[in-house]
């Protein structure tokens, strides 16, 4: 389920990019990189995502935590034209995966979970920041982003698992990157691949003697069955 955007910023954000929007971000990246705004890895990573977008609703969160001039990507709407800029993006909702991405809600994003001998739960319309720790010590944290909204286009969660699980749910909209270390532990991610554009969640830290389990959500499914009234 999407959270609705008002229109008609909506329908412009379906519409399919040209080339030379492509061109148009790619050179406000290579910009942000020259200025230190992004690293090597970010600028290239992102350089990816602008060739592979064909619609303006994955060009713009490539944009969204840099400080561009107002009006740097028009998108052209019905009867009108959108200026957007990268300090004023709206929530971008993915309606391949469910997945949205507002960054004016970063403030109300819940940045930590901690379980200590017991259990930590996060799930249902829950706030992400770009940046979040789960530690599970002797316990069990449960993360579910299925309806979660998304604070920026990459989220970085640093994970601590001491003897304990962290068990991770996440729509067909997100592309998982498991760059953690496990030692004695494991880890492991989803096979399915995501759509191109797909907002990141990387997850980086340590596993001992544990586990971090990260799968997609099942679609619900609808089998037409009706309640009867007495």
């Amino acid at each position: 389920m999407t959270e609705s955007v008002p229109d008609p910023l909506a329908d412009a954000l379906r519409l399919r990019a040209s080339d030379a929007d492509r061109e148009r971000v790619a050179g406000l990246l290579r910009e942000a990189y020259v200025e230190g705004r992004l690293s090597a890895v970010e600028h290239e990573e992102r350089i990816s995502e602008v060739y592979r977008a064909t619609t303006y609703a994955e060009l713009v969160p490539l944009l969204h935590d840099l400080p561009v001039p107002p009006g740097s990507l028009s998108v052209p709407g019905v009867g009108q034209t959108v200026a957007l800029t990268g300090a004023q993006l709206p929530a971008v909702p993915d309606s391949a995966g469910g997945v949205v991405v507002d960054p004016s809600r970063a403030a109300q994003g819940q940045g930590t979970a901690i379980a200590i001998l017991s259990g930590v739960e996060r799930k249902g319309r829950w706030v992400v920041p770009a940046q979040l720790t789960a530690v599970a010590l002797m316990g069990g944290a449960v993360l579910d982003f299925t309806s979660a909204v998304l604070t920026a286009q990459e989220t970085v969660m640093t994970v601590f698992c001491l003897m304990g699980g962290i068990e991770i749910t996440v729509p067909d909209g997100i592309d998982v990157r498991i760059e953690a270390v496990a030692i004695l532990g494991g880890h492991s991610g989803p096979e399915s691949a995501p759509p191109a554009g797909a907002p990141v969640l990387r997850i980086r830290g340590l596993v001992v003697m544990g586990g971090v389990d990260v799968k997609r959500s099942q679609p619900k499914r609808d089998n037409g069955s009706k309640q009867l009234g007495p």
